[in-house]
C-alpha cells in the first residue's frame, strides 16, 4: 500500500531535557500531562530539543510512529520521582515504535517558541526549518530588520526571571527611562489558540508587575502593514523614555 503522507499527522512534542532524550531513545516512549495534552490525534511525534540541549539544541532530530497510548499517574511512569509536585496527576504514555532519525535536523532560525504544534509527515520529512513545518512566515525577523534600519537598539529573545524563579523570553526587549518595553510578535496559529490566550494575558499580568511595558503585535498587521507596527514601537519608547 501507497503511504499517502498528506495525511499522516504529526505532533511536534518537546523534549525538555536529556534524560527526556534518554527515556525517548532506550526505552522508546514520550509523557504528556492529561490536563494539557492537545486534542488532536496525530500517527507520529517529532521531537524539539530547546536551548539546553547546547549546540544540539534549537531543532529537531527524532520521530516516531505511535505504537499505543496509555494512561498513568506520573509516579507509575518515573517511581524515582516520588516528590514531584505532579506525582498524583494523570499522563499520557505514548508508547512509541522505532525511533527515527531526520537525516538533516530542522533548525529554528527564528527562534520561535515551539509548544505543542502538528505538521504532515511530507513536511517534516521535506523541512529544513521549523518555520516550514507550520507554513509560519519569519515575523520576528521581518520586526527585527526593520528596528535595525530605525536606529532601534533591541535585545533580542530577553530572558526575564520573576522573584518565583519563574521565567519568560521575550521577542524583543527595549530598555527606557520608565521601565523596559517588551514587545511580542504573535502568529495567527499559535495565538489564536484559546488556551494559549489565557497563558499570554497571565504572562503579561506578571510581567507588568515587575514594571515591564507590553506591546503586542499581530501577525498579519506586522506582514501587512510593517511601518506601522514600527510606528507603534516608535510611539511607545517615546512614552516611555529612551
Amino acid at each position: 500500500m501507497t503511504m499517502d503522507k498528506d495525511k499522516d499527522i504529526v505532533l511536534i512534542g518537546v523534549l525538555k531535557d536529556r534524560r527526556d532524550l534518554n527515556i525517548l531513545l532506550k526505552k522508546k516512549w514520550y509523557r504528556i500531562p492529561l490536563l494539557h495534552a492537545p486534542r488532536r490525534k496525530a500517527e507520529y511525534i517529532a521531537f524539539y530539543q530547546p536551548s539546553i540541549f547546547g549546540r544540539s539544541g534549537q531543532r529537531i532530530r527524532y520521530y516516531a510512529k505511535i505504537r499505543s497510548c496509555d494512561v498513568l499517574k506520573r509516579k507509575w511512569i518515573l517511581p524515582e520521582e516520588p516528590d514531584h509536585p505532579r506525582t498524583d496527576e494523570d499522563y499520557y504514555r505514548i508508547n512509541l515504535e522505532e525511533i527515527q532519525k531526520i537525516p538533516f535536523p530542522i533548525v529554528n532560525k527564528t527562534r520561535m517558541r515551539i509548544s505543542f504544534g502538528f505538521t504532515t509527515l511530507e513536511k517534516l520529512l521535506r523541512a529544513e526549518t521549523i518555520a516550514q513545518l507550520f507554513d509560519v512566515p519569519p515575523i520576528e525577523e521581518m520586526l527585527g530588520e526593520e528596528l535595525a534600519k530605525k536606529g532601534i537598539s533591541t535585545c533580542r529573545e530577553f530572558i526575564f526571571s520573576l522573584p518565583s524563579r519563574k521565567k519568560y523570553r521575550l521577542d524583543f526587549a527595549v530598555f527606557c527611562k520608565k521601565g523596559p518595553l517588551g514587545i511580542e510578535c504573535d502568529g495567527e496559529k499559535w495565538h489564536s489558540i484559546a488556551a494559549q490566550k489565557r497563558k499570554d494575558v497571565l504572562r503579561d499580568r506578571e510581567l507588568k508587575k515587575e514594571g515591564w511595558s507590553i506591546l503586542r503585535l499581530k501577525e498579519k498587521d506586522i506582514i501587512n502593514n510593517l511601518q506601522k507596527c514600527v510606528g507603534k514601537i516608535e510611539r511607545r519608547i517615546k512614552k516611555l523614555g529612551r
